[in-house]
C-alpha cells in the first residue's frame, strides 16, 4: 500500500517539476515564501486560535507547524505517513490520519505534541478526515474498496466504527469536508476514478445517511471546500477547466469560478470568499472571488522564475481573511509555504498626467485617475505631496478622476507623489510624477 499511496505524491512532484511560471503585470505576488523542512505535502490547514499553519508531509512522517507569517515553529515527527488533517471545533486538537500506522493521531495545538492515538483496524489505512456532527469522520480501505468510518470523539470513551459507509461504496478513499465541526452534513468526493462522484451525507443522528449523489465533476476530485453557510461545496477537479460550485441539497451545479487548466485546490473563507488554485497555470496560480462573483477581485502569481505550481489541498485562509496560505514545490523539490497578505482586496492603479514643466510662482493643474476592478466608494480621496510635503487631498469622482492645482515656490525638479491609502476592498496604490520648475 505504501507504493500506491506515495506514488500519488511523487506524481504531483513530477507534474510540478515540468512547469515554469511567468510573472504577469497586474497579478499580485506572494508577500513571502518560506522553505519547509520536508520533501512532501498532502494537506494544509490554518488554526485561527493559535495563529498556526499545519502542513502534513507523508513522505517525512511529519506535520510542519508555521506561524501566520510563515516562520517555522516546529516539526511534529513520528506520524507515520501523515496524510489528512482536521481541526476540532474549538481548535484545541489537530487530528492527523496515519495510513502507515492504521491509526489517527490527536495532537494538542498548544503543546504541539501527540496526546492520543486511535487504532482503526479492519481494512484500515485512513487517509482523509473531517469533523462533523460531533464525530471525526475518516476514509479508509484500499483501491476499489473505499469506505468511510467515524470516531465518537465527543464521547467519554470514544469508539471507532468502520461501517458508517461500507467499504466498496467508493473506488478510492474519498476526500471529506464539512462546513464546520457542528455541521450535520458531510461531503465526500471521489479521488481515484473519473468522473469524480460527489455524495452528501446527513450525519446529524450520528449515522451517515446519503442524501445526494452526482457525478458532475468531470475528473477526479483534487480538493473541495464547503461554504460557511453549509449550502454549497466548491470543487477542484482535474476537469473541467474551472472550479464548480454545487448545491448540497441535490448537488446541482449553481456557479462556476473561471480559473484555468487543471483545478487542483480550493479554500473558502468564513465570509464565503473563494480562493481557487490551478496546477498547470503559467501566468496566475490563484483566483480570488467574492461569493457568487463572475470576476475575480484579485489574481495571485505565487512564484517568479522557474517555479512549479500548486499541489492538491494546498490553500488555507486565515479566519480573519488577512492572509492566504499556499504550498507548492520548486524545481528541486523544495516545499514552499507562500503567505499572501490582504488576498481579498482588489489592486488599484493610479495614473497622473502632469506637465513636464511649470513656472515658478504660477499655478498649474495635474489630473489623475484611480481605477480598480471594484468601484471606489463616495468620499474617496488621494493625498498629493510635493517633495514630501502635503499640498492637497483631492476627492475622487465617481468615474475615478481627480485634479489638483499647485503653485511651486522654488526652481528645479519637484517630485509629486500621489497616494491612495487603501480600504476594506482595495489595496493601497501610489505613483510619482516629476515636474521641472522654471522661470
Amino acid at each position: 500500500m505504501r507504493t500506491r499511496r506515495f506514488a500519488g505524491v511523487a506524481a504531483t512532484v513530477t507534474i510540478a517539476a515540468s512547469l515554469s511560471v511567468l510573472t504577469v503585470p497586474g497579478s499580485a505576488l506572494a508577500d513571502s515564501a518560506h522553505v519547509l523542512p520536508v520533501s512532501s505535502h498532502r494537506q494544509t490547514v490554518a488554526d485561527g486560535t493559535h495563529r498556526q499553519v499545519y502542513s502534513s508531509a507523508p513522505g517525512n512522517d511529519a506535520v510542519v507547524v508555521s506561524d501566520f507569517d510563515g516562520r517555522l515553529i516546529t516539526t511534529i515527527e513520528h506520524l507515520e505517513g501523515a496524510w489528512g488533517l482536521a481541526l476540532s471545533g474549538d481548535e484545541k486538537t489537530l487530528y492527523v490520519a496515519l495510513p502507515e500506522a492504521d491509526a489517527i493521531a490527536a495532537v494538542d495545538t498548544t503543546t504541539l505534541s501527540e496526546t492520543r492515538r486511535f487504532a482503526i483496524g479492519g481494512v484500515g489505512e485512513p487517509e482523509n478526515l473531517a469533523v462533523a456532527g460531533g464525530k471525526l469522520w475518516f476514509s479508509h480501505g484500499d483501491t476499489g474498496n473505499g469506505g468511510i468510518g467515524s470516531i465518537s470523539i465527543g464521547a467519554p470513551e470514544p469508539t471507532v466504527d468502520l461501517g458508517d459507509v461500507p467499504p466498496g461504496t467508493w473506488y478510492g478513499q474519498p476526500l471529506l469536508r464539512a462546513a464546520s465541526a457542528d455541521s450535520d452534513r458531510l461531503v465526500a468526493g471521489e479521488t481515484e476514478v473519473s468522473p469524480g462522484a460527489l455524495r452528501v451525507y446527513d450525519v446529524g443522528s450520528g449515522l451517515a445517511r446519503e442524501t445526494a449523489y452526482n457525478e458532475a465533476p468531470g475528473g477526479t476530485v483534487q480538493d473541495m471546500a464547503v461554504t460557511p453557510d453549509g449550502r454549497s461545496v466548491v470543487t477542484a477537479a482535474t476537469a473541467p477547466e474551472y472550479h464548480q460550485e454545487f448545491r448540497l441539497s441535490d448537488l446541482t451545479e449553481v456557479h462556476r469560478y473561471e480559473t484555468g487548466v487543471y483545478p487542483i485546490t480550493v479554500a473558502v473563507a468564513p465570509d464565503g470568499t473563494v480562493a481557487a488554485g490551478i496546477g498547470l497555470g503559467e501566468e496566475k496560480d490563484v483566483w480570488v472571488y467574492r461569493p457568487g462573483a463572475t470576476t475575480p477581485v484579485q489574481t495571485v502569481d505565487l512564484s517568479s522564475g522557474y517555479y512549479p505550481e500548486l499541489v492538491p489541498q494546498s490553500l488555507a485562509w486565515a479566519p480573519d481573511k488577512s492572509r492566504l496560505f499556499a504550498v507548492r514545490f520548486t524545481m528541486d523539490s523544495q516545499v514552499i509555504l507562500d503567505v499572501v497578505e490582504d488576498p481579498d482586496k482588489a489592486p488599484g492603479t493610479l495614473a497622473v498626467d502632469a506637465p513636464a514643466t511649470a513656472l515658478v510662482g504660477r499655478e498649474f493643474t495635474m489630473r489623475g485617475t484611480l481605477s480598480s476592478s471594484l468601484p471606489y466608494g463616495a468620499g474617496t480621496t488621494v493625498v498629493v505631496k510635493r517633495d514630501g510635503v502635503p499640498v492637497a487631498a483631492p476627492a475622487v469622482a465617481a468615474d475615478g478622476t481627480f485634479a489638483v492645482t499647485d503653485r511651486p515656490t522654488r526652481l528645479g525638479t519637484s517630485a509629486y507623489t500621489v497616494t491612495y491609502a487603501g480600504d476594506a476592498d482595495h489595496v493601497a496604490a501610489s505613483t510619482v510624477a516629476t515636474v521641472e520648475v522654471v522661470h
